[in-house]
């Protein structure tokens, strides 16, 4: 019984170590963000380093909480480039035809 405890409470230290070592990334740039349709071919847990998420994330006002999970999709344009959006929720899966609006938002296609 005391192996079985000391498992459930190494397995529950691990979760908890790997979950804290998200990737902190920095938001995306307005000034890098371009509208046009395209594929979804990345999703990625991570968390904004500064506490701010862009206006893409669904806030433009700034949070404190730089834990909270944002989800960076990476969206395959028709031209061939790469554009980044963060989100709140994963909409999305990898191979979602989506449009990238003007204000920075994914939307289906």
């Amino acid at each position: 019984m005391a192996r079985a405890i000391a498992v459930v409470l190494a397995f529950a230290t691990v979760s908890s170590i790997a979950a804290a070592q998200d990737p902190v990334v920095k938001p995306v740039p307005a000034t890098e963000m371009r509208p046009g349709y395209g594929v979804v071919e990345t999703i990625r847990e991570v968390r904004v380093a500064t506490g701010e998420r862009s206006a893409a994330a669904g806030g433009s006002a700034p949070s404190s909480d730089a834990a909270h999970p944002v989800y960076r999709v990476g969206v395959r344009l028709a031209d061939g480039t790469l554009q980044y959006r963060d989100l709140d929720k994963p909409e999305f899966k990898v191979g979602d035809n989506v449009l990238l609006t003007n204000a920075g938002d994914v939307v289906p296609d």
